[in-house]
C-alpha cells in the first residue's frame, strides 16, 4: 500500500474532474439544504410543506401490508461532537430518558390505534441517535421489550444499534452489549471517525484511538460478528498521509463493514464556525475526492465491495439491509422518536425536530408529524433514482413499478450524466460508475424536480 496516494492521484487525473465542474456537478463544501449530513431521503425536509397527521393516517387511508423497516431515534449522548447536526441531548438524567421512552411508547400506541399496522412485519430495526448505548441496561431492555410486544419482528430481521467507544468502555459497557445480544441485535455500528488523537480532540470526541480499538475488541469478544465502523474523510488537519494511516489501522481490525462518508459541514454545527475562521485547516475538494479514491482502492485490495457508495463490506452477509431496501427498492420505513423520517404508503414525512415539540404533541395524543407530502408517480420515480443510484437500481423493478425506463422519463438528465461517464448499466442493474461515486449527492440532485429545487431554501 506504499504507493496508495500516488496511484490515487493518477486515477484522479484520469477522471477529468474539471469536466464535471463545467457541467455543474461539484462537491459542496457546506451543506445548507438537507436535513442530515447527506441525501438520505427524497424530497428533503426543507422542501416539504407542513402536514396534518390525519392526512396520512385517516380512517380512509389504506393499511400498510407486508414488511417494513423500523427506525427509533434516541437523542442522548455523552457529548456534542464538533460536526454533529443530528438532534441530540447531552448528559440527560435517567428520569428524563425514561420520560422520553414513555413518550415513544405512547407514539407507538397512537400509530397502532390507527389500525394501519396490524398486518405488518418488521424486516429490519435500527436504533440510532445520539448514542443508544448511553441508556442504562434497564432502559435498553425496556426498548426491546416494548418493540417485541408491539410489533411482529421477523426471526431473521437485521437489528442494528449504534454505539460509541466510551459507552462500551464504561463499567456497565459489557453488560449493555450482552443485553443487546440477548435481544437479538446482530449488527453494531461504531463511530471511530479517525485514529488520529489530535483530530479526535478537535472533534470533541470522548476517547482516543487506543480506547476505540479496545472497545471494538470488547464487542468482538462479547460475541458481535457484524460490526460496522465509521470513518470520516475531510476532517480538519487531516492530510492524505493521515487518511492513509486511518485506512491501514482499520484494515488490521478487518471489521465486517466500514463507512467513509465525507465530512458534511452544516451551518447549524460548531465545525461550521471553525471552517469559517480557519478554512485552510480543512482538506480541499480535490483531496476529499482523493480520499474516496484511496478508500476504494484500499478496500478493493482487501476484498471488500462498495455497496452502497461510501460503504465497504467484507462479505455479502454483512451488507446493510435496511439501507439497501430504503434506497434501492422504495422500501417503507416507520420512524419513531424526535426527528425521525418515515416513508409509508407513498408519504414522505418527518417528525418534529425538537424534543420539546415532540413531547408536547404526544402529550396531546397527537402523532408528532411535522412536515410531509404524498409522492406522485413521477416523484416516486425521482425518489428511486435519487437514492437508488447509490446502491444500484434493478431495471426490472423500475419497469415493473412504473412501466418505463429511467432514460425515457428523464431524457435530458440521463443524457448528461451518461455522457459524463457517471453511470453504468448492465442487463440487470443501473449504478454509479467509479467516476460518479465521489459525487453521488450532486448527481442525485440532478433528478430533483423544479418545484423541489425552488422550495429548498424556503
Amino acid at each position: 500500500m506504499k504507493n496508495l496516494i500516488k496511484k490515487s492521484k493518477e486515477i484522479f487525473d484520469r477522471l477529468n474532474i474539471p469536466e464535471l465542474q463545467k457541467a455543474g456537478i461539484e462537491r459542496e463544501d457546506v451543506k445548507i439544504s438537507s436535513h442530515s449530513h447527506h441525501i438520505v431521503t427524497y424530497p428533503p425536509l426543507s422542501a416539504l410543506p407542513y402536514i396534518k397527521p390525519s392526512k396520512i393516517y385517516s380512517p380512509n387511508s389504506k393499511k400498510v401490508l407486508g414488511e417494513i423497516a423500523l427506525y427509533l431515534h434516541l437523542p442522548f449522548c455523552t457529548g456534542k461532537c464538533l460536526y454533529c447536526a443530528y438532534v441530540s441531548l447531552v448528559n440527560q438524567s435517567e428520569g428524563f430518558m425514561d420520560k422520553y421512552l414513555d413518550t415513544v411508547e405512547t407514539e407507538i400506541n397512537l400509530l397502532l390505534k390507527s389500525g394501519k399496522f396490524n398486518d405488518t412485519k418488521l424486516n429490519t430495526v435500527y436504533l440510532g441517535g445520539g448514542t443508544p448505548t448511553c441508556l442504562s441496561v434497564g432502559q435498553l431492555n425496556r426498548i426491546f421489550s416494548l418493540l417485541q410486544s408491539k410489533f411482529t419482528i421477523k426471526t431473521d430481521a437485521e437489528i442494528t444499534v449504534e454505539a460509541s467507544p466510551e459507552t462500551i468502555l464504561a463499567k456497565d459497557g459489557k453488560e449493555k452489549l450482552k443485553v443487546l445480544l440477548k435481544n437479538n441485535v446482530n449488527r453494531l455500528s461504531m463511530g471511530f471517525q479517525t485514529f488520529n488523537d489530535d483530530i479526535l480532540k478537535v472533534l470533541r470526541r470522548r476517547y482516543n484511538s487506543k480506547q476505540a480499538i479496545e472497545a471494538y475488541k470488547i464487542a468482538k469478544r462479547v460475541g458481535f460478528e457484524n460490526i460496522n465502523i465509521d470513518l470520516i474523510p475531510g476532517l480538519p488537519d487531516q492530510t492524505l498521509e493521515v487518511w492513509q494511516k486511518d485506512l491501514e489501522k482499520i484494515g488490521k481490525l478487518a471489521p465486517a463493514s466500514v463507512t467513509c462518508y465525507p465530512l458534511s459541514i452544516k451551518q447549524t454545527t460548531a465545525i461550521y464556525q471553525l471552517y469559517q475562521k480557519e478554512r485552510q485547516r480543512f482538506p480541499n475538494r480535490e483531496d476529499v475526492v482523493l480520499m474516496h479514491i484511496m478508500a476504494t482502492e484500499f478496500f478493493d485490495k482487501l476484498g471488500y465491495s462498495q455497496k452502497p457508495v461510501y460503504w465497504f463490506t467484507k462479505e455479502l452477509k454483512y451488507i446493510y439491509k435496511q439501507q439497501i431496501s430504503k434506497w434501492s427498492e422504495l422500501g417503507r420505513q416507520l420512524a419513531l422518536g424526535v426527528s425521525g423520517y418515515s416513508f409509508i404508503n407513498d408519504f414522505q414525512y418527518f417528525n418534529y425536530l425538537t424534543v420539546s415539540e415532540y413531547l408536547e404533541a404526544i402529550n396531546k395524543s397527537i402523532l408528532p408529524i411535522y412536515k410531509g407530502i404524498k409522492l406522485s408517480k413521477v416523484n416516486l420515480m425521482r425518489r428511486l433514482l435519487v437514492l437508488g443510484l447509490k446502491a444500484g437500481i434493478s431495471k426490472k423493478l423500475f419497469i415493473s413499478r412504473f412501466g418505463k425506463k429511467p432514460k425515457d422519463v428523464f431524457k435530458d438528465v440521463w443524457k448528461k450524466i451518461k455522457s459524463l461517464g457517471l453511470v453504468e448499466e448492465d442487463n440487470e442493474v443501473i449504478r454509479l460508475s467509479y467516476k460518479g461515486r465521489p459525487f453521488c449527492d450532486e448527481i442525485s440532485k440532478e433528478f430533483y424536480s423544479e418545484k423541489i429545487r425552488e422550495n429548498l431554501f424556503r
